[in-house]
């Protein structure tokens, strides 16, 4: 799923060291005697001896007998004293790295040249991650990571063409270990949930909305954010306890770009193409946003799960959106919509505008809301899969009217997931989520949720998703082959992903495969129906 102005988501092992000791056994001592005989003779003694060493009796014509000595205990001989390694006398390094790249081509070029919010054709993509993990002790960890994105696009015969290189900080923490609790300080991501596709309470960290749903790499998803989160065990309950005091928006292209989040089909009429396309991609967070959260006023999270056989966890987050609430002065969007179309302009309706700017009006708005969730989640083994449920309502949360125009409305979604836990050549995995909005006036209609009939009554909007995986691997793991669906019932709308992967040389994938839209034109994924593309691609994991 690309990025859409709605909210349709998508340990360090240390190996212990031992040592063993070996005993050795010990053996007795052997015991000497000599003896000497003389005919008709009494007792005799070792010459120079001090004590008499032994004392026959001699029969005529029979052996002399020998006298038994007593046994002797055996002596054991001492244990070997353990060697003991010395203890290191550093931290230990652990580094990882990787690199990608990726070459799509759209299979059409729909759109004519010079049109506003066209479509680009192509694109090339490279991706580089450098993370160094450091055991400071048994008590500390530290892990860094650095991260660069270079993207480069065109539209048809080559117009508008841009590139822009964005160096990223991933995660970067330092972990205090302690029997009690866990903390970890610095740039991380805050797990909340059970499933692990389009759970409706991971919403603590922004989202990467730049790139294909369909063909995102998964640690680039959820964007890390400054946090302190603790965690620990009481018995058989686990906690977490996060903190977020700095705001960071969801990383999104507005405008001229596949996954923007205006689109020809559906978007107010603002002349865009008058931004150079060296400076666009710069200047797009902020031409969607007048204000942003004040700082400490940060997101919270706190969740608490009880392990058995199905763990269940309770979670709460209040956070800040990370998509802005748009609001733009009916006056000023019909003065836009008439420039953008070439049409005449009504001077009554430019000179309010200009007075009102004049005045210092305030006609246009972009702030961030703040967000309750609260969640309900089960995670429990079922034959051969894992099955992870979660349910949450939200009081408040923001969607959008067709016009662009900001919505609150209350919600209740549902998500489950279940997915292969063997090892198998086969990979898969299905995931259904309903949403429910209740109290959706008759004027009003989601955008992309409902299609262009639902208006004209007061309603509930019930919005269903199917999302699925399957895959499989031959010639012992070198080939690969796999299918990523979406589908949304209502409306017939279609995302749908074939792709073949080669592993034949140790740490390297080369693939290929291609990705399809269809649907209406207000529908989830027909929206962006005009990026069907095919794409090749490399990834390189030296460590």
């Amino acid at each position: 799923m690309r990025a859409a102005p709605v909210a349709i988501a998508l340990v360090l092992a240390a190996s212990p060291s031992a040592w063993a000791a070996a005993a050795g056994a010990g053996v007795a001592p052997d015991a000497d005697a000599g003896l000497a005989t003389d005919a008709g003779a009494g007792p005799v003694t070792d010459a120079g001896a001090a004590e008499p060493v032994a004392e026959i009796a001699v029969d005529a014509g029979a052996p002399p007998a020998v006298e038994a000595f007593a046994p002797v205990e055996a002596v054991t001989a001492a244990a070997p004293v353990p060697q003991f390694e010395p203890p290191p006398s550093g931290p230990e390094v652990r580094l990882s790295a990787s690199l990608s790249a990726l070459a799509a081509l759209d299979t059409r070029f729909e759109s004519p040249r010079g049109a506003e919010l066209s479509e680009n054709v192509a694109e090339l993509s490279l991706r580089a991650r450098l993370g160094a993990d450091v055991k400071v002790s048994e008590h500390v960890r530290a892990y860094v990571e650095a991260r660069a994105w270079l993207r480069a696009v065109t539209e048809r015969d080559f117009d508008r063409t841009k590139a822009f290189l964005e160096p990223q900080l991933g995660e970067a923490y330092v972990d205090f270990y302690s029997p009690r609790v866990d903390v970890r300080v610095g740039n991380q991501r805050v797990v909340l949930g059970a499933s692990p596709v389009a759970s409706p309470v991971d919403v603590f960290n922004p989202r990467e909305l730049r790139e294909s749903f369909l063909f995102a790499e998964p640690d680039v998803a959820a964007v890390p954010v400054p946090a302190v989160k603790a965690t620990g065990e009481v018995g058989a309950v686990s906690y977490l306890a996060a903190y977020a005091p700095f705001f960071i928006p969801s990383r999104y292209a507005l405008f001229g770009q596949d996954e923007g989040l205006l689109q020809p089909a559906l978007a107010p009429a603002i002349p865009f193409r008058r931004i150079d396309p060296t400076v666009e991609d710069a200047l797009q967070p902020h031409l969607s946003e007048t204000k942003r959260p004040l700082p400490f006023l940060g997101d919270l999270a706190l969740s608490a799960a009880y392990r058995a056989r199905v763990t269940v966890r309770a979670s709460w987050a209040w956070v800040n959106e990370k998509l802005p609430q748009v609001t733009i002065d009916p006056e000023l969007s019909r003065l836009l919509q008439s420039q953008a179309q070439g049409q005449m302009v009504d001077p009554a309706l430019a000179l309010s505008v200009q007075s009102r700017l004049s005045a210092n009006e305030t006609l246009f708005t972009g702030t961030y809301a703040r967000q309750h969730v609260l969640a309900l989640s089960a995670t429990a083994l079922l034959g051969p899969g894992q099955l992870d449920v979660d349910l949450a309502y939200s009081p408040r949360q923001t969607f959008f009217d067709v016009d662009f125009s900001p919505l609150n409305k209350a919600s209740f979604t549902a998500v489950a997931t279940y997915a292969l836990a063997e090892d198998s050549p086969w990979l898969w995995s299905v995931t259904a989520m309903a949403m429910v909005v209740p109290d959706v006036h008759a004027r009003e209609r989601l955008a992309l949720l409902e299609p262009p009939t639902a208006t004209g009554v007061d309603r509930t909007v019930f919005f269903p998703l199917l999302i699925a995986q399957v895959g499989r691997t031959f010639l012992d793991g070198r080939l690969s082959a796999s299918l990523r669906a979406a589908f949304e019932p209502f409306q017939q709308s279609l995302a749908l992903s074939p792709k073949v992967a080669w592993l034949g040389v140790e740490g390297l994938e080369l693939f290929a495969g291609a990705e399809f839209y269809e649907g209406p034109t207000y529908s989830a994924f027909g929206y962006f129906g005009r990026n069907d593309r095919v794409v090749l691609g490399a990834t390189w994991t030296p460590w």
